[in-house]
């Protein structure tokens, strides 16, 4: 046991029903939401204010702190979202252990970092789960309210993958006794802050991700891992929005607002395309958000009607002529969408 486990549970309520869990089936990463909270100071609120939500084990730089115990239940992930049930089955209530991360302000994040993959990989250990299939963030679980716990891993430059991958290393030193692995076998694959061009992995491909949710796309190479120019143009989009330093980095504030917005439940994306193929004759809800975003780009199809009819094929064929590199034959495809964004991006 590389670390102590304190297991200080609270009492039986709200927040501790104390009903039984048949089977540990999977484990639910989050982070605390709340900077500089220590592992103790959210216990302390789970025990006085008793609400009705909790996590099984709390971890900062100094401690692995189980409140519930890991074959109770802990209220974790809404009982109403069931992505959990279509991925493990299961409800994460009723299967899954909850881990949250301290983070932020005075908690030393390597530290608690730390302890916090080694937990997990104790878990796999544990309940015999498999680190890549068995552990899934809170962000996944959640997407249209939370970004746990990328939302305190990306501060570091600590991809989802990275993380998993520090898991399966742990796991094989640390409770398989394989020598292969060489210290120190968790510290993130993490690269340094601020992202700036020329930057590539794993961490700039959720950024990119991030930044296409949150309504600013990368229409030509997408999220391809790569901080390319493509990249520091939606950043610098994406700061101005904001108020933030325009300077097309992604440091800290950055990274921070991006969360926040992500964590709204109605990104920007004033003008939402759709992917595929549409032609004369198509009708529906699709054909109306690209006659909106015709109008906006001042090729008027006259009627937001969702009927692509004579005239909306013309204002497409119109908008193909501004490039060489589409045909223009009228019709809506993955070309033609790509540079129509492009050219909303540009609108701001």
């Amino acid at each position: 046991m590389k670390y102590e486990i304190v297991r200080d549970y609270i009492g039986r309520g709200n927040a501790r029903p104390g009903e039984e869990i048949d089977n540990v089936e999977f484990i639910v990463s989050h982070d605390t939401g709340n900077p500089g909270s220590t592992a103790y100071a959210n216990r302390n609120y789970f025990e006085n204010a008793d609400p009705f939500a909790s996590a099984h084990t709390f971890i900062d730089d100094d401690i692995i702190l189980e409140i519930i115990p890991l074959d109770e239940k802990a209220f974790h992930v809404r009982s109403n979202v069931t992505t959990d049930n279509r991925m493990f089955g299961a409800d994460a209530n009723d299967a899954a252990i909850g881990v949250e991360l301290a983070y932020g302000e005075n908690i030393n994040f390597e530290e608690a970092y730390d302890r916090y993959v080694w937990y997990h990989a104790y878990l796999v250990d544990k309940f015999n789960l498999n680190p890549s299939e068995d552990i899934v963030a809170h962000s996944t679980l959640d997407p249209t309210r939370r970004t746990d716990p990328q939302n305190a891993l990306n501060r570091h430059g600590v991809s989802w993958n990275d993380f998993i991958d520090d898991v399966q290393r742990a796991y094989d030193k640390y409770f398989q006794g394989d020598d292969n692995v060489s210290e120190p076998a968790v510290k993130g694959a993490s690269i340094d802050l601020p992202l700036d061009i020329g930057d590539e992995g794993q961490f700039v491909k959720e950024v990119q991700q991030d930044l296409i949710k949150a309504g600013f796309s990368l229409p030509i190479y997408g999220a391809d891992g790569i901080y390319g120019a493509e990249t520091q143009r939606a950043v610098m989009k994406f700061q101005k929005k904001y108020g933030l330093t325009v300077d097309g980095l992604v440091g800290p504030q950055t990274l921070d607002k991006l969360k926040e917005v992500l964590n709204t439940s109605d990104p920007i994306n004033e003008f939402p395309l759709p992917d595929g193929i549409l032609k004369r004759g198509d009708e529906g809800a699709e054909v109306k958000q690209v006659q909106r975003a015709l109008k906006r780009l001042n090729f008027d199809p006259k009627y937001i009607d969702g009927i692509y009819g004579p005239l909306t094929e013309d204002a497409v064929r119109r908008f193909q002529s501004m490039y060489a590199a589409l045909d223009n034959d009228g019709i809506y495809g993955p070309n033609t969408r790509r540079y129509i964004q492009m050219e909303l991006d540009d609108l701001g």
